[in-house]
């Protein structure tokens, strides 16, 4: 029995694999294979602890999976690459004005690539009372002061339409996160309102 144990302790020494916890508050791999298969792991960051639930390959998060700040602040579901964002994905995270009594969140629905927004998505603002998997993309388009359409490295580009809160919309050319080129507003009347802007500025109408 001694030499067994002697063994044991040999073996933890020579091969310091992540230790299986019971509990959440507790730091590595806590069920599965967080190797090359499906697994949970939890691990410290500079923003504080995280939990992730899905795929590995090669001890990275790659597949389908979701990872959540244990306090709360941010969550994302979705597809990963080699431990990237990559793919299609949902990420919500506490917006302004936030509190434990105001459940404020915004909510990014759509495509990632290098960790980042890139292609179609929404981007929706100030959604009260988010609960996961409750509202579709469709609902937050026409529900929430919110972008829909191209990204590029987080930034809108490319053609899309921001709605405002109040239901007036602008669809047209983005270009560094401004209007830029050709489009029209929609002040709910039916009738478009013509207008061609340089970043933000209008320069015709």
């Amino acid at each position: 029995m001694l030499k067994l144990a002697k063994v044991l302790l040999l073996m933890s020494l020579i091969f310091p694999w992540p230790a299986f916890a019971a509990d959440d508050d507790e730091i590595g791999c806590l069920r599965g294979d967080c190797i090359s298969d499906y697994g949970i792991l939890v691990e410290e960051t500079e923003r504080g602890l995280t939990r992730y639930r899905g795929e590995f390959r090669q001890g990275q998060y790659h597949g389908s999976g979701r990872i959540e700040y244990l306090d709360g602040s941010e969550i994302y579901k979705g597809n990963w690459m080699l431990g990237k964002k990559q793919g299609r994905g949902i990420l919500w995270s506490r917006s302004v004005g936030w509190s434990s009594t105001n459940n404020i969140y915004d909510v990014y629905i759509g495509n990632w690539r290098n960790d980042r927004r890139n292609g179609d998505g929404t981007q929706a603002f100030m959604i009260r009372d988010w609960v996961e998997d409750r509202n579709s993309e469709n609902w937050l388009i026409n529900n929430s002061e919110n972008y829909t359409g191209g990204f590029r490295n987080d930034i809108f580009t490319g053609q899309g339409t921001y709605r405002w809160a109040d239901g007036t919309k602008y669809t047209g050319g983005w270009a560094a996160g401004k209007k830029h080129g050709r489009g029209y507003f929609d002040f709910g009347t039916g009738v478009r309102s013509e207008r061609i802007f340089e970043f933000d500025v209008q320069v015709d109408f």
